[in-house]
């Protein structure tokens, strides 16, 4: 058995909320932490080049969780990439730099009794973070550590379905993190001057030399360790099979995403009473809503062949490859500093007055999830869900922490969700249709001509189940909320045991309407502010 180790304080998890979560704890300098992250570091060159983040999907820097077969999706597998590396989804991430709304988290604190989780208290933690190139002002700060920079290289295609947008009527907007989120124009991201700004490079790295900050990466968590009911660390098991349990004297905090984080719970003994019993888990607490919850956003990407302009098919092949190589590595410029997803749109085509489909705009045709992108020059218009209601639920398989979890997706089971990605197919057409777009495309690839999406009909439906696939942002599978049956107080604490938090993704009530990668860093900070305020 390794030797075991103790801190004041354990992080479990090395995404993008534990990097940020231990870099505070850290940089307070009163407490000792250790940060554990199953993963390797982020040592990968293709995290750090923001165009090549679909090879690091593709890596060993991320893994992927595999439903079992969806009766909302045909009875098809949902597979979800995850990160497994320092930075987590911040370092494998396309990189969009997305809030949500304002009212998402007026939501989280007048329906979802978070109290003290409304737009005006998350709003300073959002602009204490950022350090945004262009815009401060009420809604931006431009002195935090997380780099939030205008998209470099701006694709002229990506320019044609703007103005396209901009012709079905979708104003113009120039900030989507701003007074109204709707609108189609340029996003802003995390990548500035060619490199990645992950969790991992902007709040881990400038405190990896503290001495009172230790990173344990290739360190998988097993279960918690408790004293009577006090969380008192971690066992976990090393990349050579040694065990090592990792001891905290103050509190533990699991920072490992929306999978992770509770299926370490279960295993520990805080979950359903019943389906812990069954597996003979000695239980802590029954917590009957530890897994469940879950949510995503859902897409169903709309695509055409380009005809009279070139998109970026081929562009990591052949001589072309070489250019945008010697671009990047002699005047750091070009394709390769740009995160490709450059452009999108938050549009209302409902009845809630504010947007409920997100549109990504791509010069190219992504691959569902762990596949190549499509093998010609194309370009995409992807609608997406932004507040489902369809929810899932994760349980264990077994005792053993190596086995993955049972999730169950439930993706489209609610109608309305289904409903919205009629609604977001149906004005990606009318994009198409409008100029200057309309001249440089060609033939549908999804959905095939012969689909009638004007309609509501079950060769339609049919269609958008099987395109159906994740936006990479699962939450909600430790709801934080008010109320007794939530898994986490307002405080992030794990309620029914002590010392023991969670901050990431899996505590959101709601997802929110957008990318989760800024709102789960801002959820870490909170986090950080509760720690040391006592």
């Amino acid at each position: 058995m390794s030797t075991d180790l103790e801190f004041d304080f354990v992080v479990v998890g090395g995404g993008a909320a534990g990097c940020v979560l231990a870099a505070r704890l850290a940089a307070d300098g009163r407490y000792t932490v250790a940060l554990i992250e199953r993963g390797r570091s982020d040592v990968n060159r293709w995290i750090h080049i923001p165009a090549t983040f679909f090879k690091a999907l593709q890596s060993q820097d991320a893994e992927t969780i595999l439903s079992e077969a969806d009766p909302s999706l045909d009875n098809s597998i949902f597979p979800v990439p995850q990160g497994r590396v320092l930075g987590g989804g911040s370092s494998v991430n396309g990189m969009l730099y997305m809030r949500g709304q304002q009212q998402d988290y007026n939501d989280w604190s007048d329906r979802h009794g978070c109290t003290g989780w409304a737009f005006k208290d998350v709003l300073p933690v959002f602009k204490r973070q950022e350090k945004n190139t262009r815009l401060d002002n009420e809604y931006h700060g431009s002195d935090g550590k997380l780099v939030v920079a205008d998209p470099s290289s701006p694709h002229p295609v990506s320019q044609h379905i703007i103005d396209a947008a901009l012709a079905t009527g979708i104003k113009a907007t120039d900030d989507f993190n701003g007074a109204s989120q709707e609108g189609a124009g340029w996003y802003q991201v995390n990548a500035y001057q060619g490199q990645r700004q992950s969790s991992a490079h902007c709040f881990l790295k400038p405190e990896k030399h503290r001495d009172n900050l230790t990173v344990l990466t290739e360190h998988s968590a097993l279960k918690l360790l408790f004293k009577g009911r006090q969380a008192a660390g971690v066992k976990c098991e090393l990349a050579d099979h040694s065990v090592r349990d990792v001891l905290a004297r103050r509190e533990v905090i699991l920072t490992a995403g929306s999978f992770q984080s509770p299926k370490l719970l279960m295993l520990s003994g805080i979950g359903p009473k019943d389906h812990l019993n069954q597996l003979g888990i000695e239980l802590k607490h029954h917590a009957d809503e530890v897994g469940a919850n879950y949510q995503d956003h859902v897409g169903a990407p709309v695509t055409r062949k380009l005809k009279n302009a070139k998109g970026l098919h081929n562009a990591d092949k052949g001589l072309t490859a070489v250019r945008h190589g010697i671009d990047y590595f002699l005047f750091n410029r070009g394709l390769l500093t740009t995160n490709l997803l450059q452009a999108g749109a938050c549009v209302d085509t409902g009845t809630e007055g504010r947007p409920d489909v997100q549109y990504n705009f791509a010069p190219f045709a992504p691959g569902a999830p762990g596949k190549p992108p499509l093998p010609f020059h194309a370009v995409q218009i992807h609608p997406m869900t932004m507040r489902p209601r369809s929810r899932g639920r994760l349980s264990l398989r077994s005792s053993d922490a190596n086995d993955a979890v049972f999730f169950e997706a439930n993706m489209l089971s609610d109608e309305a969700d289904l409903d919205t990605l009629r609604r977001g197919v149906r004005l990606a057409h009318d994009i198409f249709n409008e100029q200057p777009l309309r001249e440089i495309v060609g033939e549908s690839v999804w959905p095939i001509t012969s689909i009638d999406y004007r309609s509501n009909n079950d060769n339609f439906d049919q269609a958008i189940r099987a395109q159906a696939r994740t936006i990479f942002h699962p939450a909600g599978t430790c709801r934080m909320g008010s109320d007794a049956s939530a898994v986490v107080d307002t405080k992030l604490r794990v309620n029914g045991v002590e010392n023991l938090r969670v901050a990431d993704c899996s505590i959101m009530p709601a997802l929110v309407s957008g990318n989760t990668n800024a709102p789960t860093m801002m959820i870490a900070d909170r986090c950080a502010d509760f720690i040391l305020e006592g």
